[in-house]
């Protein structure tokens, strides 16, 4: 027994690094694979440093294959010099590599206890770390401030992360990119008068000739040579630089010779493609090229691009996200990490079985370059091993059965194929699901790409990427089947196109979403009815194998939105009950009326749904793909296992304060997502870190969860839940208390749609014209904004109606039906219009800008405008309009009467009266923009006088409702980044 006031026995850091070592060794199978010499994963070893008199050793070392090593530095909490002693490994020197990545790890206190239970408490427990990586003059902390919580698995991740160096990843993508260029600009220089080989360029590539199809053409040849450094040495493949001959000089007949011996073995998708391109070159210009891209290969094989299969991978991928070079938009890689690990980590798989891993299907039919496919495997491939299992044994079978991918770009199917081969170059596989599919009218037939499979299973693949599409003579090919069964995909994960078919005017094209690939009008429109036919197809419940289609819903492919819908069909189709759904969508998809179906079928076919936004301005950064200059939105969802339940949807919408930089933390912001998830809490933080954190979530019915999307302050949601139900709650208010309001429409009727007022032909009965000075006119109108007019509650009339012949008696008609006094905004521009509802001295009528509200008792007018212009009535505004675009909320005419307002029937006479006196006394009070009410003593004294004196409600909300009102006007989608907002916004 130990004695009284004696030490507790405590492990010393050297026996727990020993025991920390052997757990992450267990993490991953190249880490238990070690050398002649050397230990792959070594904890307290001397020697190590280059340069080291042998005193010195750093606490453990991994030496990722292929990777650079990596120092981890430990200590027992408080830990005061860790962060420091794995600051001065930076730059050492380890097996001739430079260190680039250290970990400096703080260890929970309690693991200095009993050792006999040390590996099952390391394997519980939470660390916390920062990653310290060099920059080009001094180290890089991440987190910049505070440290990541994790637990071994975490850890091992980290290590992996750092041991790929994103200096060495970026060098790697400079590298690629000039010598891409290079290439492209040596081939065009110098055949300039040989447009012919263009043409057949572009034609195998399915593209129109062009710089950019140049560059797709050369980053295909130039990855092919990267990849045959990496698979050198394996079935007798020679090195690139074994095809030079002893002048350093190379010819087209023995690279293609050397890759068509490649194809015997396999590697179909990396090496056919590129074969048919070096075909094209003439044979005096070729010899210069190839000598180029060999040189190429060899400069990136020196940064690790053959033998660091992750590096290969990720570095196209930030070539391609890279629009400025390749002219188009893919999913940024740390935004395929987020969306993939957080689909991939709620599939109900026993990562420690092999075959129920090796069954799993997961699909991208918009696959573009692989970059959603390559995250999701490698995001499955990490699971697997994290249990000890070796993700090499699954190879195969990913690439012959698990992955689906399907583009119309011979280009993107090629590169999709390739990433994902890439992860184990030296393994061989029979044929892939990955397909080019047909797209455009030809011989009769219309074909529209992967959309074609939303009632079908099967269809002929323009070609296949596995070896089974070879047959005949030498060189040959055969149409491969692509078959994907309806319900059969464990997981699809898509970022479908946004095109828009009726965006006519800024494309110039009849039918912009099917003008790819230079298809003529008429080939447009074919395939736009070929669309449609399948649409009618699932309307009437008609399957090409099946007799029912989801027939109690509509389709959520709208035209107005967009194909992007379209495809949400097409991956419900597939997705088997209980699989995960997994999208990147524009932000219309939250509040736009064309994506009503689309937020339908999720509602009722679909259970833990996830939104994740961006909350913050401009709407580039709000993008999770490259460049798109479009806020987006990543959303997942399980598909209901009992078709008939038809519970209230919930969903978790979570809100990042900015777009994931690094794969590293994408994966940590999953994995915060997933517990979120299933924990189940109301609302909350997430963070990757003790410090800064990296957004907040919330849990509620899928409608507020969708208006819910992109607040930086979630707590506005609740709020104005609250407000919905009748009760104030405002900031800092434990209790709300009860509260008069009710929807606009049980107080009256909306006005004409200003098409009904003046639209084309016969529709409309007015002509709208210009007021002249001192017009008093027959039929005023209110019909435009102005802001510098709209700074008081009195805003005149701007229009008239002129009556259109034979139009009188329907004039008069909608006068008498519409006309009034009081008019709300119809598209609010939140950071530069400052009133959400305006009053005109005489009836008017409303217009786009203004339309009217007609209330049943004339006295309501005035309590409605004063409740309308209070920051309540602002945020009721904000809440219920649509705000996809910043700084602006746009509440239509047709959903006006469902706006929150003052209950007018529930005021007595003296209340009445009250209304009016208050009018007068700020009908010449100037308002500043709406989204500058943290500032304006005019708003703020409206709000006290409407709540204290006009509803009776306590002085103690005033302290409540000026927090409402900075976070409100702290919103990004409120301020549109200008410099109006609040200091620190």
């Amino acid at each position: 027994m130990r004695a009284p006031g004696a030490s507790r026995p405590r492990t010393v850091e050297t026996a727990f690094n020993l025991e920390l070592a052997r757990q992450l060794r267990m993490r991953h199978p190249r880490w238990r694979e070690d050398g002649a010499e050397r230990d792959a994963v070594a904890a307290e070893q001397t020697r190590v440093l280059g340069g080291s008199s042998g005193r010195r050793r750093p606490d453990i070392v991994i030496r990722h294959p292929g990777g650079l090593p990596v120092v981890i530095e430990t200590e027992f909490l408080p830990a005061n010099t860790v962060e420091r002693e794995a600051e001065a490994r930076l730059g050492e020197t380890i097996d001739g590599h430079q260190v680039e990545g250290a970990l400096a790890v703080r260890v929970p206190d309690r693991l200095a206890g009993r050792q006999a239970e040390l590996d099952e408490e390391i394997c519980r427990a939470r660390f916390e770390y920062c990653l310290l990586s060099r920059g080009d003059e001094t180290f890089i902390r991440w987190p910049r401030q505070g440290w990541i919580s994790a637990n071994v698995d975490q850890l091992a991740e980290a290590v992996e992360y750092a041991a790929l160096s994103e200096t060495r990843l970026a060098n790697a993508a400079d590298t690629l990119q000039e010598g891409i260029s290079g290439g492209a600009a040596l081939l065009r220089g110098h055949l300039a008068n040989r447009p012919d080989m263009f043409t057949r360029m572009a034609r195998i590539l399915h593209q129109e000739d062009g710089e950019q199809t140049t560059r797709m053409a050369v980053a295909i040849i130039a990855n092919a040579f990267v990849f045959q450094s990496a698979i050198a040495g394996n079935h007798g493949i020679p090195s690139p630089e074994e095809l030079l001959d002893s002048r350093g000089s190379v010819s087209k007949l023995d690279v293609r010779r050397c890759w068509e011996n490649i194809l015997r073995i396999n590697y179909w998708p990396i090496f056919r493609l590129a074969a048919d391109l070096v075909g094209t070159i003439p044979g005096a210009v070729a010899r210069g090229f190839l000598e180029n891209m060999i040189g190429l290969a060899d400069r990136l094989a020196g940064l690790g691009a053959a033998s660091m299969h992750d590096l290969s991978g990720q570095m196209f991928q930030r070539l391609i996200a890279d629009r400025k070079f390749l002219a188009t938009f893919y999913t940024l890689p740390a935004s395929a990490a987020l969306l993939a690990g957080a689909a991939v980590g709620r599939l109900q798989v026993d990562w420690n079985d092999e075959e129920a891993v090796s069954g799993l299907t997961i699909a991208d039919l918009a696959c573009g370059t692989g970059s959603l496919l390559g995250a999701a495997r490698h995001a499955v491939a990490v699971r697997f091993r994290r249990t000890g299992g070796d993700d090499r044994d699954l190879h195969g079978m990913m690439m012959e059965r698990m992955l689906v991918a399907a583009d119309i770009m011979p280009a993107a199917t090629h590169l999709t194929a390739s990433t994902a081969s890439s992860a184990h170059p030296g393994s061989t596989f029979g044929g892939t699901r990955i397909f080019t599919m047909p797209y455009g009218a030809e011989n009769g037939e219309v074909r529209i790409g992967s959309l074609d499979l939303i009632i079908g299973e099967d269809f002929m693949s323009l070609f296949g990427t596995g070896a089974s599409t070879r047959a005949g003579g030498r060189g040959a090919t055969t149409r491969q089947e692509a078959v994907l069964d309806r319900g059969s995909c464990d997981l699809v994960i898509m970022n479908p196109p946004f095109t828009n078919p009726t965006n006519h005017e800024q494309t110039g094209a009849p039918v912009p979403s099917f003008a790819g690939f230079g298809t003529e009008e008429d080939e447009q429109a074919a395939m736009s009815s070929r669309l449609k036919s399948i649409r009618k197809q699932m309307m009437a419940g008609r399957g090409r194998r099946h007799t029912a289609i989801r027939p109690a819903l509509p389709p959520a492919g709208h035209g107005n939105a967009g194909l992007a819908s379209n495809f949400i069909d097409l991956a419900h189709a597939k997705l088997r009950r209980g699989g995960c759904l997994a999208l990147v969508l524009p932000a219309s998809f939250v509040q736009g009326g064309a994506w009503k179906g689309a937020r339908q079928l999720f509602e009722h076919e679909y259970q833990d749904v996830i939104i994740v936004g961006i909350a913050t301005d401009g709407s580039t950064d709000r993008a999770f793909s490259a460049d798109t200059g479009m806020a987006e939105v990543l959303l997942l969802a399980t598909r209901r296992r009992d078709e008939r339940r038809r519970d209230v949807c919930r969903a978790m919408v979570a809100n990042l304060r900015q777009r994931p930089e690094t794969a590293l933390e994408a994966t940590l912001i999953a994995d915060s997502l997933e517990t979120a998830r299933r924990q189940g809490n109301v609302s909350g933080e997430l963070s990757v870190g003790d410090t800064n954190p990296s957004g907040s979530f919330l849990n509620a019915p899928l409608g507020t969860a969708f208006r819910s999307f992109g607040l930086r302050y979630l707590n506005l949601a609740d709020v104005m839940v609250q407000l919905e139900s009748g009760r104030l709650r405002l900031p800092r208010m434990a209790d709300g208390m009860a509260i008069a309001v009710t929807r606009l429409g049980e107080l009256g009727v909306r006005g004409a749609g200003h098409r009904d007022i003046n639209g084309a032909g016969q529709r409309g009965p007015f002509d709208i014209v210009q007021l002249e000075p001192d017009e008093f006119p027959e039929f005023p109108a209110l019909w435009a904004h102005d802001a510098d007019r709209e700074r008081h509650f009195l805003v005149a009339p701007d229009s008239r109606g002129s009556v259109r012949p034979g139009c009188s008696g329907r004039a008069v008609a909608l006068w008498d039906q519409t006309s009034s006094r009081l008019h709300y905004n119809n598209d609010f521009r939140i950071n530069s219009q400052p009133l959400a509802a305006c009053l005109t001295d005489r009836p008017s009528i409303g217009g786009r800008a203004w339309p009217n509200f007609r209330v049943e008792r004339a006295e309501w007018e005035l309590p409605l405008l004063l409740w309308a212009n209070t920051t309540p009535g602002l945020v009721s505004f904000w809440w219920q309009g649509t705000r996809q675009h910043q700084g602006r909320s746009t509440l239509t005419i047709s959903r006006l009467p469902g706006l929150l307002t003052i209950d007018a029937r529930t005021l007595t006479d003296e209340q009445l009266a009250l209304s009016e006196e208050m009018f007068l006394r700020f009908s010449h009070r100037i308002f500043l923009p709406a989204n500058e009410a943290y500032r304006d003593q005019a708003r703020q004294d409206l709000d006290s006088a409407v709540l204290v004196e006009l509803m009776g409600l306590d002085e103690d909300i005033l302290g409540g409702l000026e927090t409402l009102r900075e976070q409100w006007c702290r919103e990004p989608s409120v301020h549109g980044g200008k410099s109006s907002r609040p200091r620190g916004a």
